[in-house]
């Protein structure tokens, strides 16, 4: 398909870093608890076991006043992310599955084998920012539902792990979202499309927000195509495309942080309940 469109998008911005390096270790403490509680087994060495470690180890560097291995601190803002998820949907009933494929998965973020640990911790992570936004939300089919105000209204989420790979996870989501008949958004998460072992450095926060701003939208025209089609032809009314990624900062206090930036996108040409329906989902995360 190659017709041209209006497009509608909307930015939603986010920072995931702010804590202390104890803090971090603390809430990873927490995910093991919380893991623990839920009888989810986390084996010594596993990927995940290995992932929360970074934590203590950056938190132990800080105490000696070491130096910390830029990995360990890149790793440890992801456990600060996935940590802050799992705190915000303390007795979720539904994320029992998800946490399990994180407990078994690779989940280290420049680690990029496809992974259902990592597919659980986009579910997870969106979910918990619904809920931050004070949006209805719940971990149920297809991925997630959100009440809106008209009714539930599903959310498929899918991790992009390769440019060629697009169309395929769309065709997915847009399956999953078939048995609704109610339209749909299609959440894409770009994190594993950042170069691995890469750190964005810019001046302030405004400059890696806008950066990935760019970058979300650069990915909506590679893919106008596929993304128009899926609403053309009903299958959602829009997506969300996320991207989260470790920057640092050297004007901000602290330097480091893990940035995140979601562009909501639909188009204009779709129909009027669909628009409708998009629309009140948009605003109702502002």
């Amino acid at each position: 398909m190659t017709q041209k469109s209006n497009v509608t998008s909307r930015n939603v911005s986010s920072y995931a870093w702010a804590d202390t390096y104890r803090e971090v270790a603390n809430k990873a403490q927490l995910v093991r608890e919380t893991l623990a509680n839920r009888g989810i087994i986390l084996r010594n060495g596993s990927a995940l076991f290995r992932l929360l470690k970074q934590a203590d180890l950056l938190s132990e560097a800080w105490d000696q006043q070491r130096e910390a291995d830029p990995t360990i601190l890149c790793e440890a803002a992801h456990v600060n992310r996935l940590a802050d998820s799992v705190k915000a949907l303390p007795d979720e009933p539904g994320i029992q599955e998800a946490l399990k494929r994180m407990a078994g998965s690779v989940m280290q973020s420049d680690d990029r084998t496809m992974s259902q640990g990592k597919d659980a911790l986009w579910e997870i992570a969106l979910l918990a920012e619904f809920r931050k936004a004070k949006l209805t939300s719940r971990a149920a089919e297809p991925d997630i539902i959100v009440n809106c105000g008209f009714g539930d209204y599903p959310v498929a989420c899918k991790k992009i792990w390769s440019e060629k790979g697009v169309a395929n996870q769309v065709r997915k989501a847009s399956k999953q979202l078939r048995p609704f008949q109610s339209g749909g958004i299609i959440a894409l998460n770009l994190d594993d499309l950042v170069p691995a072992g890469r750190v964005l450095v810019k001046e302030y926060g405004r400059d890696a927000l806008q950066f990935l701003n760019v970058f979300n939208k650069d990915f909506v025209d590679r893919h106008r195509d596929v993304l128009q089609r899926a609403v053309f032809e009903m299958k959602c009314d829009g997506f969300i495309v996320s991207t989260t990624t470790p920057a640092v900062l050297f004007q901000e206090d602290p330097p480091f942080n893990l940035i995140t930036q979601k562009l909501l996108w639909n188009i204009k040409e779709a129909t009027s309940d669909s628009l409708s329906r998009f629309n009140c989902f948009a605003l109702a995360q502002l």
